[in-house]
This record gives structure tokens, C-alpha cells and sequence, in this order.
């Protein structure tokens, strides 16, 4: 496969590795040494009632289409929200970023002022918190298009409703995470903690991952939890040969239905974005605070 530009933002192989077992420096290839055992990751996108938005969504611009006025709804998770309206200020053409990923004070404060200025003209229904509440606003209709995570949209869709995870033409932002070990480890409890890690990444928590639409780190293992028409829906962008169930056991999707986005490859091979720490985070959140009271 070609080569691709490495994301924006903390792509987590930069991070993945320390030089020693007491270093606080990020090695830039791979040692003995690992910052925490990859766990989950997943491309992100915007989740839309495909039903209600009347119209073909494209790009990440169209959350800001003032026929949507009032029926928007941007996710209020400082260092999350502020990479989603990064990708929705690069897609209208308001900025060009030097790294969405670590945005300069400049940067920062031209992204809080639009997203201010929109919310004074009515462009946002509500900011979410939690999962409960993206499925909630979706479900009831009262917003049509929105950031959303992967098992939020599945939610929405257990209930019968139409919702869809909407590839967009500027790509996906992107987020990885793991399990650490914590510095006062030690005999039993170290072993313990070891443990844990090689039970989670040994593949039933990898399958059910997988299940939610989240990405297991350790698809190996996880492929062995899973069964042939999951795998092939859910990694392989091939449509379901039969009923595709949630964790949970509730039919999801029906024969021939396809994952939105298609496959592993399609979905993490289209990532513009990595969820990061700015080097500005302390200013970022202090102004997002701001938006959020304005």
C-alpha cells in the first residue's frame, strides 16, 4: 500500500515507546519499553439521521448548513470537541492549520471565536457530555447531525431508528488507548497487573470491541471471538450474510446491510486527525470553557 502523510495530532506509534524502563522520553522507534499495551482505537466521524437531514452529507462543513440550524450538536470534550471544529473550520476553508493536533494561540483563539459566533446564532442544539446524551438528542430528532462515537450510532439503530456514521470527504479524527502499568507496582501485584493485561488482550474483550464498532489493538486474538459473517461485516466491509447482533445480543443489522465507511483498511486508511494534548492545552481548555459559558 502507498505510503500515507502521517495525521495530525498524536498518532500513537510517535508515542507508543520509552528509550528505558525510567525514561520519560518517547523512543522514536521500537524498544523493550512500552508507554502502555495498546488497547482500542477507532476513526471517528459525524453521526446523521440520514432520514431527517434531507440531503447528501459530504464533508464535515455541512454540520454548519444553516438548514440545520438549531438541530447540531458538537461533543463538549475540550481536547475532542476542539479537533472536531478543527475539521469543520479546514473543511469550510476558514483556516489552514499548521497542526490541528497542537494548534498555536492564534490557532486556538480563531476556533473558539467561530464556534462562539455560531452558537450566538443558533447553530448548535446542545453540547453532549456523555454517550447517553448523543444517543438521546438523535433518537428524539432533535438534532439530525452531530459529533458521535461508534456504539452511540449502533445505539440509536438497536432502537429501530435510522442513523448513520457518515464517511466525509476530508477523512476521519482518530484516537487510540491501553492499559498502563502504574510506577508502584511491584511482586504480586505487578504479576497481577500483567495479568489483566494479557487476559484483556487475549481476545473476548477484542471481539466485543469489535461488536461496538470500535477497533480491538490486538485483532489476532479478537478474530478468534468472533464468527465469520462478523468478522467479514464488521473488519472486512463485505456485507452480512446474516443478522449482525450488538454485545448485547440485540439485532443491530439484517442480511446484506454493509459498516458505514466499509473496511478496517477504508476507515483508519482515511484518518486526517489523531486526538492529542496540546503543547497549549491549559489556554485550549480555558477557552473552550468560554465557549461553552458564552
Amino acid at each position: 500500500k502507498p505510503a500515507r502523510v502521517i495525521a495530525h495530532g498524536t498518532a500513537p506509534h510517535t508515542v507508543g515507546f520509552v528509550e528505558g524502563a525510567e525514561s520519560k522520553s518517547f523512543a522514536k522507534e521500537p524498544t523493550k519499553w512500552m508507554t502502555m499495551v495498546p488497547t482500542i482505537y477507532n476513526a471517528d466521524t459525524l453521526g446523521i439521521r440520514p432520514d431527517l437531514v434531507g440531503r447528501e452529507i459530504t464533508t464535515w462543513a455541512d454540520i454548519m448548513d444553516p438548514k440545520f440550524k438549531g438541530k447540531t450538536s458538537i461533543l463538549n470534550i475540550p481536547s475532542i470537541g476542539i479537533m472536531d471544529a478543527a475539521m469543520i473550520m479546514e473543511a469550510m476553508g476558514n483556516i489552514k492549520y499548521a497542526d490541528k493536533g497542537n494548534m498555536t494561540k492564534e490557532e486556538i483563539d480563531k476556533t473558539i471565536e467561530f464556534l462562539i459566533k455560531a452558537k450566538s446564532e443558533g447553530q448548535f442544539r446542545a453540547f453532549w457530555k456523555s454517550f447517553d446524551e448523543s444517543v438521546n438528542l438523535m433518537a428524539s430528532g432533535e438534532v439530525v447531525i452531530q459529533s458521535m462515537w461508534s456504539p452511540a450510532v449502533a445505539a440509536v439503530r438497536s432502537k429501530g431508528i435510522s442513523c448513520k456514521y457518515q464517511p466525509l470527504k476530508e477523512g476521519y479524527r482518530a484516537w487510540g488507548g491501553g492499559l498502563g502499568l502504574a510506577s508502584h507496582l511491584k511482586g504480586a501485584q505487578l504479576d497481577a497487573a500483567y495479568e489483566y493485561i494479557n487476559w484483556y488482550t487475549s481476545g473476548w474483550v477484542g471481539g466485543y470491541l469489535n461488536r461496538q464498532g470500535y477497533y480491538s489493538a490486538c485483532m489476532e486474538t479478537a478474530k478468534g471471538f468472533m464468527s465469520a459473517d462478523e468478522w467479514g461485516y464488521w473488519i472486512e466491509g463485505k456485507p452480512a450474510q446474516g443478522d449482525i447482533l450488538s454485545p448485547e445480543g440485540k439485532v443491530m443489522e439484517k442480511a446484506g446491510a454493509v459498516r458505514d465507511g466499509g473496511s478496517f483498511e477504508a476507515r483508519m486508511g482515511a484518518v486526517a486527525c489523531w486526538n492529542s494534548v496540546m503543547d497549549e492545552d491549559r489556554y485550549m481548555v480555558r477557552r473552550w470553557n468560554e465557549f461553552i459559558a458564552a
